[in-house]
């Protein structure tokens, strides 16, 4: 869906394909997320252009005010800005000749000359009028010393929303994006549209979601509030998202686990209500009375992708992607046959939702167990260089969790005898038994004695699939030809 939030984003926000090729991954550099985090304002003009009205107080108090009030709601008072603010100063830059390190190396150069002592910040924040010769929007990268620095390209971008979410990428985090799919949440034909989940400051507005909090440790970590990770089927609760509280904050539920890379996804379930930083959701469909439902994966390197799934895909027909009714409204069931999963919506109502989910039982664990093997033949003895047949009998007595097994067979007979089996292996699931034959030729010159006929097996899994077993051939004594006398 094209939100008109959506719009001011595309003008004014990062470009992050640009953003990518220019600074390392957030997860190799990301600032301290909890505590103070020591900020610089510093404002700069170019030689082309008059200062913006915004005077320095009323900056300082957006940055230092809002932008600081909204990271000390998101993260249930664990983390706020601290700081001050430096400026007008026109520097000698024009709008269209201006790079990065032009704006921040003179804007610091003004900040000191009147009297900031710069080494006592880590985070700096640059705002300027529009500058064409610069990246449009806004942006950040790393100084030369380390310093995780912000640059807001134009006055439209001097807000709350857009300053929070270009220091959370120097947090680490990226775009929370949406996932538009033509027939249902995921499939069939799915497209992963870039800055379009609306319930979230990296996407859109409002707070950030429970994955990007999990990722900050504002949920699942020392002193902040949990997440559930759902292994068992049951009901669940999870508390209203917004403010501080010692109950779940969110659901964590498996999806799938990358067979290549071992990477896990999973859903993640939030239930937002239309009070404080998230206030800009009211009316937004069925945002805050629906749970919301997101996919999280922790990619390599540290670096977190998540998507907004929209759980009536296509309801609106005259629109791209129609996300303001994607959340699952009560008495609403979502099901993922392939990981095995579904969760329905009980209830809502202001203090939180409950939800019951069903998750498929974890596969038995493969418990490996000795095969029985038996071998059985003529009972009666036999002239020298008789056939003799014999059953071999195997049977697989590993536990139910294991796949099936092909066991190697092979036999003893004694010396100048043949034996040949009627098959050399037998595959076998757990549980169940088959035979084959095994016949036996004695020597001619055999005598009358009971002789060892020996079986064996074995398999891939090692000596826990070794086992024999043995039985007799027994040859008659000769009869005399000779004649009695009388």
């Amino acid at each position: 869906m094209h939100f008109p939030a959506m719009a001011l984003r595309a003008t004014f926000c990062c470009i992050l394909a640009l953003l990518l090729s220019l600074v390392a991954a957030p997860s190799a550099r990301a600032a301290t997320t909890t505590g103070e985090i020591k900020t610089v304002v510093i404002l700069v003009n170019f030689t082309d252009t008059a200062a913006p009205s915004n005077t320095p107080a009323e900056l300082n108090q957006l940055v230092f005010g809002k932008v600081s009030d909204f990271y000390w709601e998101a993260s249930y008072q664990k983390t706020f800005l601290s700081g001050a603010t430096f400026g007008w100063f026109t520097i000698p830059v024009s709008t269209t000749q201006c790079t990065w390190s032009q704006i921040a190396s003179e804007g610091n150069r003004a900040a000191a000359a009147a009297g900031a002592n710069l080494s006592s910040y880590t985070t700096f924040v640059y705002l300027f009028p529009t500058a064409s010769g610069c990246i449009n929007g806004g942006g950040g990268d790393i100084g030369p010393n380390g310093e995780h620095r912000v640059f807001i390209n134009g006055v439209a971008g001097f807000t709350e929303q857009m300053i929070s979410h270009e220091l959370g990428h120097q947090f680490g985090l990226q775009h929370s994006d949406g996932l538009d799919c033509d027939v249902s949440a995921l499939g069939n034909t799915c497209v992963q549209r870039g800055y379009t989940d609306t319930a979230d400051t990296m996407g859109g507005h409002g707070h950030f979601n429970a994955f990007q909090k999990e990722r900050l440790g504002w949920l699942n970590a020392a002193g902040a509030p949990p997440i559930t990770t759902v292994t068992a089927s049951g009901r669940y609760t999870i508390e209203r998202y917004e403010t501080p509280g010692t109950g779940a904050k969110a659901l964590k539920i498996p999806k799938s686990v990358d067979p290549a890379s071992g990477q896990k996804t999973w859903y993640y379930l939030e239930y937002r209500q239309p009070i404080g930083f998230d206030a800009v959701l009211a009316g937004l469909g069925n945002l805050t009375t629906g749970v919301q439902v997101r996919t999280g994966t922790l990619t390599a390197g540290g670096i977190g992708t998540s998507l907004l799934l929209d759980m009536t895909a296509s309801s609106n027909a005259t629109i791209a992607y129609d996300i303001w009714d994607g959340a699952l409204g009560v008495g609403r069931t979502y099901s993922d046959a392939a990981a095995g999963v579904s969760f329905t919506v009980v209830s809502a109502d202001a203090n939180g939702a409950v939800v019951d989910v069903t998750v498929a039982a974890p596969p038995a664990a493969c418990v490996r167990a000795a095969p029985a093997l038996v071998l059985t033949g003529p009972t009666s003895a036999l002239a020298a260089g008789s056939t003799a047949s014999y059953t071999l009998s195997v049977s697989n007595r590993d536990g139910s969790g294991c796949t099936a097994t092909a066991f190697a067979l092979a036999r003893s007979v004694p010396t100048g005898w043949s034996g040949v089996l009627g098959a050399t292996n037998l595959t076998l699931s757990p549980g169940t038994s088959s035979s084959t034959t095994l016949t036996v030729v004695s020597s001619s010159t055999a005598g009358a004695a009971n002789y060892t006929i020996g079986a064996g097996t074995s398999s891939a899994a090692g000596a826990v699939h070794t086992a024999s077993a043995s039985a007799t051939y027994a040859i008659a004594s000769k009869t005399s030809g000779r004649k009695t006398r009388r």
